[in-house]
């Protein structure tokens, strides 16, 4: 994975020489469009690039762009792999390690999450505080890469303070209404039953399939991560609504406008 990474980072400078990026945004399930918003330099993708996963999901465009905004440079990754297609660690490592390769040195991830809180509904905005990981899977497992990080990473900050005190800041200025609680993550793709919510609800407020893999990654190569979640959802046995995939794009497209406002005001702290 550290070859294909390297291989990646290199066609990324052929295609922008000098340009070094700040921070990775990552764009997931209907959120793609942010990339709309700011000045574009490239975009690649995913298939050009070695040992990255074009993503077969509906809302996840699979490409890496170079931009700016506010003068901060930044990469948007319009899409991401979720464990659930098949794919394997090499590719969750080989996305994160060529965004750091190329010198972002903040991870900044979006998605979309089902609320396990009766308190916090679809359309509301939310930072990721911290995880459980019910994935099974940890992009670490395996030889590790000491050039990337140490052998056993710390977690007890994976989502950094400083950077969530950031975007509460912000929102407070946009008068966005910001919840924060616990990531709980589910490999998918089958969404969660109400038996499982009601187990989850003890140790976390939302639940998703990705994210997860990516903070840890970002994590053991140094990387400083924040996550912003768009609730599209209440989990199963909340409410009566019924969950579908539709209706989840729906409530993330209506929540973009809200998230790019949010993520722009960020990325010009940045500067």
């Amino acid at each position: 994975m550290t070859k294909a990474a390297r291989e990646a980072a290199n066609i990324i400078r052929q295609k922008a020489p000098g340009f070094i990026p700040k921070v990775t945004v990552v764009l997931g399930s209907g959120l793609g469009g942010f990339a709309e918003c700011i000045k574009t330099l490239v975009a690649i993708p995913y298939v050009k690039l070695p040992g990255f996963h074009t993503p077969q999901v509906v809302g996840h465009r699979g490409h890496l762009v170079l931009g700016e905004w506010k003068g901060v440079p930044l990469i948007c990754l319009q899409g991401r792999a979720h464990y659930y297609e098949g794919i394997d660690n090499n590719v969750i490592l080989t996305m994160v390690r060529t965004c750091r390769l190329l010198g972002c040195d903040i991870w900044l991830a979006t998605n979309a999450v089902g609320s396990m809180r009766a308190d916090i509904g679809p359309g509301r905005l939310a930072v990721i505080t911290d995880h459980v990981n019910w994935q099974g899977r940890n992009p670490l497992v395996g030889l590790n890469d000491e050039a990337f990080g140490e052998r056993f990473t710390p977690m007890e900050e994976a989502y950094d303070p400083e950077l969530r005190r950031r975007l509460f800041a912000i929102a407070q200025q946009q008068h966005i209404a910001l919840a924060e609680g616990v990531y709980v993550g589910v490999l998918g793709p089958s969404y969660e039953t109400p038996a499982e919510i009601r187990a989850f609800r003890q140790y976390g407020d939302f639940v998703g399939m990705s994210t997860v893999s990516e903070v840890i990654a970002a994590r053991h190569c140094g990387m400083r991560v924040a996550v912003l979640s768009v609730v599209t959802n209440s989990a199963a046995g909340i409410d009566a609504q019924k969950i579908n995939h539709t209706e989840t794009l729906r409530v993330a497209q209506a929540a973009t406008e809200q998230l790019t406002q949010l993520v722009l005001g960020f990325i010009e702290t940045l500067t």
